[in-house]
């Protein structure tokens, strides 16, 4: 029997044996059910701040927000068929469509874990899913033009699945990465190093080391038994439009004995606070960008840099730019060294037109200068120009390559990515107006743009968590760990560095104006006070010039996030509402088309149940304590658990001092407002049930004739009898202001039609007075009041009892429109 059918039995049988209880599951799963609504509506909320909002986040966020708006709905639906069995069969069919649609966008993708675990560099372009854009640049470098890189393999993509796969480690990242959000530096630095740290203890699968070993062996074989290793990021996505410049780490001079532990580095920094910082502002979601790891023989590099194929500052301008130091490059792509620039003609890479040394002005290159004195010399700058513009051509636009020389003479390239040009993301013209004042400090442009802020200067890179919302961040040098705080920082001035670091890669990507070689800028300026950093020409002045504020960056964000852009697939089947009005023929669960749609309609029909709650039978209310009171009311109150004091709970008749319910207080109150002039000697009861059938022998307080109330600890459900006339209240009052509600019904009379219409529209006008909405069908009045603070709630309980006890004769009395507005008068006057 499945579970619709076990509802429906046991449905059947309360009704027929045990009304009352059923009364009593019923209220359960409403109090349920109203709890879902809440935790949905939140989940709604929070999707909708992501996609609306200014706070980046990871997709794994998405993704863990979604399922659990999925189960909650799941059990929002229950609820409701719990209310009432046999009924809404239809609509957990259309939940889980809305479901499967919204799961096709967010959950991630099956992985292939299968091998290859390795393959040569020279076969790496054939297959750029599984090596990344690094290894299947420099594998066509080789294979296509013919240039000299590293010997080498790679370590694939499905091999980091599988490591991840084999350790079960997907949950716990998945879990981790779900809580990042870019408004707290801090705490993504405490996410990454937990995610690095399991990543670091955890096992490289047998089969995977087995394979790199074998390639790695092959490689030492081939250079006579020894080598030594440089294991290398080779992300999917690296090197593309998003360079994840210095985001991953690099592991040098490694031996064979250590390559494993070399390769779990590099795993383990796909997960630093830059690298996911990065990831999370480009709109990328984790699964996109499974990493490989290139793996190339070191070389003992006499000479190391990088090669622009244009003017990242100008990129229009026909040279290209050859930046050099001594060594390896890392000093100069973190930004802790200034290089050697040689500038050259693109369109004659022979000619050389520059040479800038160490961070000083440019000068023209003279026939005398030692060589000795220079890292690279003239010819090999002008084999590295040729080589640029063999690959510019080939690869169709400006390219960022690095390259390294070594002890012998011999050049080689290890990497080749597009060129990032600050210019196509700024708005900033080429022609700035002249600014009337002097510049504080002067640099190099390292990334365009204006910027205008307050100095922060940090005292180490452990200080980035406190850097300040819209701060000029002044260093000693070019870190790429800058690029964790980017979303706070309106430019970058620093002592050294140069415009071929990693970070100002970066920061041209997403338009942070930068400027580098500013000398003694830590000592110029000051924590704190305003300044405005010119991008364009490297020059930072004091206070917020007013010529260039038009110009300031305004956004750093990625132009066409992948993120927003799933993310809006995602939001079509959660957040539109369709369903707006019950009354309307498609308010049901075929007219639900995501899911707002089903929370909207679950909450609204378990009201409507709930407001249908006792009909004429009146079966489930033998149960009744008779309440004794100084009005002339026939009343009996029903516990739902909560609405009476324990000490309620054996006797057959309660007063108003066993009321436990705020809301049944509140009604309490306002029928025993002072103003209401109740005749003792006339019961309120059912008149026409009595005329109807008692042919006047019944009992005046026969159950049949009473007023009923139901009450929970929040939720009062009330049957109010007054003569010919009568009116429901149906209420949930919690301190969630989501879930709280009034419906109100009110019918009948024993006046002529006329004066029955008059007292309807007195009450139309002290109700919407009050902010209730009001429809008058007829004879009928049916008002509500929604999602209200508690105390509002409760006093608008009050005055629907005061408004009760001042009506239940008004029809009799009434003659004419003016004379209801006075009455509603002197009625809002009095309350």
């Amino acid at each position: 029997m499945n579970l619709e059918l076990r509802q429906l039995f046991r449905h059947w049988t309360y009704q027929l044996f045990a009304p009352g209880t059923l009364l009593r599951k019923k209220y359960e799963a409403f109090k349920q059910l109203l709890e879902m609504d809440r935790n949905c509506l939140k989940r709604i909320a929070e999707l909708e701040e992501l996609y609306y909002g200014t706070v980046s986040a990871d997709w794994n966020r998405v993704t863990m927000l979604t399922r659990a708006l999925s189960a909650d709905v799941e059990a929002l639906t229950q609820q409701l068929m719990r209310m009432r069995p046999g009924h809404y069969l239809d609509l957990p069919d259309y939940r889980r469509k809305i479901e499967f649609y919204v799961a096709m966008q967010t959950e991630p993708p099956e992985f292939d874990f299968a091998p290859p675990y390795s393959m040569t560099l020279a076969d790496a372009h054939l297959t750029p899913e599984l090596v990344g854009h690094k290894a299947t640049r420099l594998s066509s470098i080789a294979e296509v033009e013919d240039l000299p890189v590293p010997g080498g393999f790679v370590i694939t993509t499905n091999a980091f699945h599988y490591f991840i796969e084999y350790n079960e480690l997907r949950p716990q990242i998945e879990t981790l990465l779900s809580k990042v959000t870019l408004d707290s530096p801090g705490f993504v630095m405490d996410i990454a190093e937990e995610i690095q740290r399991i990543i670091l203890d955890a096992s490289v699968p047998p089969a995977v080391e087995q394979e790199y070993r074998d390639h790695a062996l092959a490689l030492a074989s081939s250079r006579g038994g020894m080598v030594q290793l440089a294991v290398r990021s080779s992300a999917v996505g690296e090197d593309t439009e998003a360079s994840f410049a210095g985001q991953y780490d690099s592991v040098l001079n490694v031996s064979l004995s250590d390559l494993s532990d070399a390769y779990k580095k590099v795993l383990a920094s796909k997960y630093s606070a830059k690298a996911i910082s990065y990831r999370v502002r480009y709109g990328m979601p984790d699964m996109q960008t499974p990493m490989a790891a290139l793996v190339l023989e070191m070389i003992d590099a006499r000479a190391s840099g990088v090669l622009y194929t244009r003017d990242p500052a100008v990129p229009e301008k026909d040279i290209l730019q050859v930046y050099s130091i001594e060594g390896m490059a890392r000093p100069l792509v973190d930004g802790s060294s200034s290089p050697e620039i040689i500038t050259l003609d693109h369109n004659d890479p022979s000619t050389v037109l520059f040479h800038e040394r160490g961070g000083g002005a440019p000068q023209v290159i003279s026939g005398d200068v030692p060589v000795d004195e220079i890292s690279l010399t003239e010819d090999h700058a002008r084999t590295l120009g040729g080589w640029g513009v063999l690959l510019e051509n080939a690869f169709g636009a400006p390219q960022d390559i690095e390259w390294c020389m070594d002890r012998w003479g011999s050049l080689f390239l290890i990497q080749c990515r597009p060129l990032q040009s600050s210019h196509t993301k700024q708005s900033v013209p080429q022609a700035l107006p002249d600014v009337p004042h002097p510049a504080i400090a002067e640099g190099v442009p390292a990334s365009a743009g204006i910027g205008i802020g307050t100095v922060y200067r940090p005292s180490s890179t452990v200080a980035l968590d406190t850097v300040p919302q819209g701060a000029v961040l002044v260093a000693d040098t070019l870190s790429p760990n800058f690029a964790s705080v980017m979303e706070n920082l309106a430019a970058v001035v620093t002592d050294t560095g140069s415009s071929a670091s990693h970070f100002a890669s970066v920061a041209r990507e997403f338009g942070l104006p930068v400027v580098v070689n500013a000398k003694f800028a830590t000592r110029i300026l000051k924590d704190g006070e305003t300044v405005t950093v010119n991008g364009e020409d490297g020059r930072v002045y004091s206070g917020s010039i007013q010529e260039l504020e038009q110009y300031a960056t305004q956004s750093k964000t990625a132009p066409s996030s992948p993120f927003h852009a799933r993310l809006n697939r995602v939001m079509k089947y959660v957040s539109p509402l369709h369903l707006t009005d019950p009354e309307a023929e498609d308010f049901s669960p075929a007219g639900c088309r995501t899911m707002h749609d089903i929370v909207r309609f679950c909450h609204e029909t378990a009201v409507t149940e709930m407001f249908n709650l006792v009909n004429k039978s009146q079966r489930g209310l033998s149960g009744g304590k008779l309440l004794q009171s100084g009005l002339p009311l026939v009343l009996r109150i029903i516990d739902l658990g909560g609405g009476l004091t324990p000490q309620a709970l054996h006797e057959r008749e309660v007063t108003a001092c066993h009321f436990a319910s705020d809301s049944l207080n509140a009604l309490w109150e306002g029928l025993n407002h002072p103003d209401i002039q109740w005749d003792g000697s006339l019961l309120a009861f059912d008149w026409e049930e009595f005329d109807r059938v008692s042919a006047g022998v019944m009992s005046l307080k026969s159950k049949t004739l009473s007023s009923y109330i139901l009450v929970g600890h929040e939720y009062m459900h009330a049957l109010i009898r007054f003569g010919y006339h009568f009116a429901v209240i149906d209420s949930m009052v919690t301190q969630h202001p989501d879930s709280n509600y009034i419906n109100f019904r009110f019918m009948g009379g024993g006046a002529d039609i006329s004066q029955r219409r008059l007292r309807l529209s007195f009450v139309d006008k002290v109700l919407s007075d009050a902010g209730f909405s009001v429809h008058i069908t007829g004879e009928l009045l049916e008002a509500s009041l929604q999602r209200g603070a508690q105390p509002q709630m409760e006093l608008n309980l009050t005055l629907l009892g005061t408004l009760l006890g001042k009506t239940r004769l008004m029809d009799m009395v009434l003659t004419g429109d003016d004379q209801v507005q006075e009455l509603v008068d002197s009625f809002m006057d009095s309350i």
